[in-house]
């Protein structure tokens, strides 16, 4: 049995102020399926991630985890966003430690090892670069052997090579733990290679949906890779650019 968990947004609505930023929006996951939601700045993926992660509450509509309503922070989700977020003043294990038990604590040095950090714990992350600091907080993540793991674009600073590594390291930890996971992306070829689903938002609503049905790890250079990618590049780029004339 996966030990990831069921989550479902129903009919969400979130404004600030005037700005209705989603609108009615429906999403889903299943237990250990991972699920990549791409678009535009601006059209509410972070706040559809915060809202799933329970760190915000929407003005209409209801959020459930493992078919209970979400009130506050789902205990068992973790998320991941674009900076990091590493306490400056902790060391590199300390950090990946950070909210562990006593009893806990050893998993700290485990997840370290499955990013490739063993010999970084008693680093500063001053000194790492943005690939090992990405590292880090996925590894700090992990530690908490999460159901659900909330990625808010981890990978959109890094440069190419690093951003492929972690692709693939993030596909390897996922399928070895089994955690469901929602990916936030502006890239569909990164979609595509990490995604069951991919999900594409614009204008506050779901507008478009994909199954990957494709086996992994994924070959970039596949026809069918390359075919799927194109298609929903070419269909985001058609709705975008409909709801913005």
């Amino acid at each position: 049995m996966s030990p990831g968990v069921d989550i479902e947004a129903s009919g969400i609505r979130r404004a600030f102020g005037s700005k209705v930023v989603l609108a009615g929006l429906d999403i889903a996951a299943a237990p250990g399926e991972f699920v990549v939601v791409v678009g535009r700045s601006g059209c509410g993926k972070s706040t559809l991630l915060r809202l799933l992660a329970g760190l915000d509450k929407p003005d209409d509509g209801e959020v459930r985890v493992g078919g209970e309503p979400l009130r506050g922070l789902y205990p068992a989700a973790r998320v991941v966003f674009q900076d990091g977020r590493l306490l400056p003043w902790l060391r590199v294990g300390a950090n990946v430690a950070l909210g562990l038990s006593s009893r806990e604590t050893h998993r700290a040095a485990e997840v370290l090892a499955e990013v490739g950090l063993a010999e970084r714990s008693h680093d500063w992350p001053a000194i790492l670069s943005g690939g090992q600091r990405q590292r880090v907080a996925l590894a700090r993540a992990l530690a908490a052997s999460p159901r659900l793991l909330l990625l808010d674009e981890p990978l959109g600073s890094l440069d190419a090579l690093t951003r492929l590594e972690m692709q693939r390291l993030l596909e390897r930890l996922w399928q070895r733990a089994g955690f469901t996971s929602v990916l936030i992306t502006h890239d569909v070829e990164e979609a595509v290679a990490l995604g069951n689903r991919v999900i594409h938002l614009a204008n506050g609503r779901v507008l478009g949906e994909w199954v990957v049905d494709l086996p992994r790890p994924r070959p970039r250079g596949n026809a069918q890779f390359t075919e799927l990618v194109q298609h929903i590049l070419e269909t985001v780029m058609r709705i975008d650019q409909g709801i913005l004339r």
